[in-house]
């Protein structure tokens, strides 16, 4: 059986990583495709980064290099790195063709002892690259090239975070609205209504919100929008743990740090607001409990967020200018 291999960092995958594994498909038999970690050019997981890999090409082997080099160059030393790495994760397996668009295709098929296969070098296909991508201000601009599953991870999201009664679905239903996005829901409420007993959950039921909570995120980023306003996240039942019990539990804790490099725009409403005292809260001061528990997780995390005050519309104003000043005020316009 022919074999073809490929390589990259995919950060992110892009049409042109697309065009030199569907050309190693139509040549090949058996195609296999090592993802390496990206950690010095993207927080994306490589997991994330070879699941776009799997849905658009199921037929292919993927393999997560999570201990591969990360040192790029033609240097001597570099190249017989990565030589002597690729041979020890590929041992055992007759490769045919390495395909490639980059210089380094030559000594990568000379130690495989294969065919060197160079696809689209002068990028005439698709005229982009990883590094443009991350470039990009505004990525609507390179949405065109990359597939939908890959534009839905790398497309803003503005998270609402604080303690009780803050304003956090207002302000993110409103912000939806006026600019044109996706509105995701608060899980947990939803579910401290069903399930809430004497006014309270367990830890088992905090890694249910979470979970929930994930999975509901993920059906509404494949709505076709380019901004998401999602209506608190992990981190909000992660400080929930803390105010019931004063601990995380292991799987909660994993399901954060897993997340964590989602929240790039992350929005602390403030509790300069009067307390809507519901059935479902615990009175006003469970709201300052709670929002202290919040600033302590983001400084613990080191997660950058921007506070917003005031009124309503002072609040929209503020993650507007936001978006502005991160993506040009071009990017909210319809």
């Amino acid at each position: 059986m022919k074999t073809g291999v490929t390589l990259g960092k995919y950060a992110p995958f892009h049409k042109g990583h697309e065009f030199v594994i569907a050309t190693a498909l139509k040549e090949m038999e058996y195609v296999i495709v090592i993802v390496y970690n990206a950690s010095d050019v993207t927080d994306i997981p490589t997991i994330i980064r070879a699941n776009w890999i799997k849905k658009i090409f199921p037929s292919v082997e993927v393999i997560i290099a999570e201990d591969g080099p990360q040192d790029t160059g033609y240097t001597q030393e570099i190249i017989e790195k990565q030589n002597r790495f690729l041979n020890k994760l590929l041992q055992g397996k007759q490769i045919d063709s390495f395909y490639s668009s980059e210089n380094y295709g030559s000594h990568v098929s000379k130690a495989l002892n294969c065919k060197n296969r160079t696809v689209d070098a002068e990028r005439i296909n698709f005229a982009i690259s990883s590094s443009k991508i991350r470039e990009t201000k505004n990525i609507k601009l390179v949405k065109n090239f990359v597939s939908r599953c890959v534009y839905n991870e790398l497309k803003p999201k503005y998270y609402f975070i604080g303690g009780t009664s803050t304003g956090k679905t207002t302000t993110a239903q409103t912000c939806a609205d006026l600019l044109h996005g996706s509105y995701c829901l608060e899980y947990g409420r939803e579910y401290w209504f069903k399930f809430q007993k004497k006014h309270r959950l367990s830890m088992n039921d905090l890694e249910n919100i979470a979970f929930g909570h994930t999975k509901i995120e993920e059906r509404i980023c494949e709505e076709d929008c380019d901004l998401m306003f999602i209506d608190t996240n992990i981190l909000t039942t992660y400080c929930y743990a803390l105010y019931y019990f004063n601990e995380v539990s292991k799987s909660l804790t994993q399901l954060l740090n897993e997340s964590l490099y989602k929240y790039k725009n992350l929005f602390l409403c403030d509790e300069d607001i009067p307390f809507e005292d519901t059935f479902d809260r615990s009175g006003p001061k469970s709201r300052a409990v709670l929002q202290q528990i919040n600033k302590t997780v983001l400084e613990q995390y080191g997660l950058k967020y921007t506070l917003l005050s005031g009124t309503l519309e002072k609040r929209v104003e503020s993650v507007k200018n936001h978006i502005k000043a991160r993506f040009g005020y071009e990017f909210i316009q319809h």
